[in-house]
């Protein structure tokens, strides 16, 4: 018996035998020299992530890896809104020759608090609404982002807002006798109102431009935010239990009408 080594497929069946095309010599010498070229030949590379210029800010997320840009591209009119802003709130402490220190310190101490508002001649309502006006300038940034018209209408009337619940504040004031204790609370919020500002002003910056910072500075920002709300709340309390000459029944209207409805408003439009 003897065995063999070829293997015949002629008569295998739908084996088509005859189909198999075998390559020439030529074909395999073309074929070998391609793959040696292959290895040395530039691979397409994909599009370099970066920033296309200093204000289109971070146009690729960094949780995308199809180079997709993001919907939340800095616009350049928020760079400059931001240069503004800076400014004047670097303008107005050194008008009113502000130190972060004693503003600190004014806002756990009353008594620190009149010795820097008639040191800094901050005895007037027009000199402290600006307090107020770079805050808002400032939270709105994060809240609209789409186009600058959007942005000044916001701003516009978070401030009409503003001013409308400060001068509630006063006739509710006025109507149960208690000028004094309105006057001492509003100015104590100017203070904290400024506080924040500055707080979130440098934030601001890494927030619209840093890649893959969106997130936690918006974080941020919402907590100092919280924060500067609690901490004023017991503030305010503090200041109308100590300074008010009317029923502490009232100071329940002052909370729900001034401070706890425009929050409750707010994160309504948020999550909106």
């Amino acid at each position: 018996m003897t065995t063999t080594d070829t293997l015949d497929l002629s008569n295998t069946p739908f084996y088509l035998w005859n189909t198999v095309v075998t390559p020439t010599v030529e074909e395999e010498e073309y074929v070998g020299l391609n793959m040696i070229d292959s290895v040395f030949a530039e691979r397409p590379v994909a599009a370099e992530q970066h920033r296309t210029s200093l204000f289109r800010g971070h146009t690729l997320g960094i949780q995308h890896d199809n180079l997709q840009p993001r919907n939340t591209a800095t616009a350049p009119w928020l760079f400059v809104v931001l240069i503004i802003i800076t400014a004047l709130t670097c303008l107005y402490f050194r008008q009113r020759k502000l130190r972060l220190r004693n503003l600190l310190k004014s806002l756990v101490d009353s008594h620190a608090m009149d010795r820097m508002l008639r040191g800094n001649n901050l005895t007037r309502v027009a000199q402290l609404i600006p307090m107020a006006l770079l805050l808002i300038a400032a939270i709105t940034i994060p809240l609209a982002q789409t186009s600058p018209e959007t942005y000044l209408l916001l701003a516009a009337g978070l401030t009409v807002a503003y001013l409308l619940r400060n001068g509630l504040i006063r006739l509710l004031g006025i109507v149960f006798g208690n000028s004094d204790a309105v006057g001492v609370y509003l100015t104590n919020n100017y203070l904290y109102h400024l506080t924040l500002a500055t707080a979130i002003i440098p934030l601001l910056f890494p927030f619209c431009y840093l890649p893959g910072g969106y997130t936690p500075i918006l974080y941020i920002i919402v907590i100092l935010t919280i924060l500067e709300f609690i901490i004023r709340l017991f503030r305010g309390l503090k200041l109308f239990l100590t300074q008010s000459s009317g029923s502490q029944f009232y100071l329940f209207y002052y909370l729900c009408i001034v401070e706890i409805a425009p929050v409750l408003i707010l994160i309504k439009y948020i999550t909106n």
